[in-house]
């Protein structure tokens, strides 16, 4: 009994204490003291993993952070997001199969173009030479009949006819072998074809299964981004994860930043705005350590 009428006693101590320094601050100060946002703070960053077969210097992959960092900043004015070489939050370029099947489907066209574009010249040559020997052949065919319904030919305009069937005989073996090296070069051609589309397919069933092409994750304060294709999609899957890092869920509009699935959009969108202002308004303490508390509960809680 003795030591619970101390601690009321402290208790009481405290309340005064809070109550003496609530009556001297004014509705601002109190509001201060009292309410509380995760946005009053930046989130520092730091750039960890970046895998060298994507080729992207750091330089160059903290160029597009600080980028899709400034598209949130922008929209509050303030630096909810800055670069800290020994930031909390560890944004990472990670290759994976997507990003494998990617680079061998740009290979793969680059070689069906450059084989497309030489098989186009020789095709057309081919079919002049062929058109050509067809007029050729007819020619000749003509000149004898004309002949033989003249009664025939004499020995010198005999000889040259003669002459000019074994010369039509060896373009005709010119045109066989140009004909099966065309032939060759379809089959690898059609082959290349192939090839692509199958990987084509394995590229879209690994998207499929993986849809993102970057993700946040939260019980580790990590951003993992899989796909490097172009620019505005790299800086719009980074936005989208700085999203997730402040607390920012999915929304339906497919215009936004925070829309599902993956496109090049890095301006944000009303719906974009709005959640972020949510996340960022003030809230009382004790709304804050419910959130906090569940948000733990989410980190570290395993699926069912």
């Amino acid at each position: 009994m003795l030591k619970l009428h101390k601690m009321n006693k402290l208790l009481t101590v405290f309340f005064l204490i809070v109550l003496l320094i609530a009556a001297g601050l004014n509705y601002q100060a109190l509001t201060d003291l009292f309410y509380y946002s995760f946005c009053d703070q930046p989130v520092n960053f730091r750039v960890d993993t970046i895998d060298p077969r994507f080729k992207l210097s750091k330089d160059e992959f903290l160029t597009d952070i600080n980028k899709a960092a400034k598209i949130w900043n922008d929209v509050l004015d303030k630096n909810l997001f800055a670069y800290d070489p020994k930031g909390e939050l560890s944004v990472n370029l990670i290759y994976d199969e997507r990003q494998s099947l990617s680079s061998q489907i740009n290979l793969l066209e680059n070689q069906v173009d450059s084989q497309q574009q030489g098989l186009k010249p020789q095709i057309s040559e081919f079919e002049r030479l062929a058109k050509e020997f067809k007029q050729k052949v007819a020619d000749l065919n003509k000149e004898i009949s004309d002949w033989n319904s003249q009664g025939g030919v004499s020995p010198d305009e005999y000889n040259k006819l003669v002459e000019r069937q074994q010369q039509l005989q060896q373009e005709t073996g010119r045109l066989n072998a140009m004909a099966q090296s065309l032939n060759r070069s379809s089959n690898e051609y059609n082959s290349q074809i192939n090839e692509l589309n199958q990987t084509i397919s394995t590229y879209n069933n690994a998207l499929s299964e993986r849809p993102e092409e970057g993700i946040y994750k939260g019980a580790e304060n990590r951003i993992e981004v899989y796909l490097y294709l172009n620019k505005p999609e790299l800086i719009h899957t980074l936005a989208h994860e700085f999203g997730h890092a402040l607390g920012i869920g999915h929304v339906n509009n497919r215009n936004a930043i925070m829309y599902a699935k993956t496109s090049q959009k890095v301006i944000p969108t009303q719906d974009d705005i709005n959640k972020l202002q949510d996340v960022c308004r003030k809230r009382s303490v004790l709304e804050l350590m419910r959130n906090y508390f569940y948000q733990l509960k989410l980190k570290f809680s395993f699926p069912q």
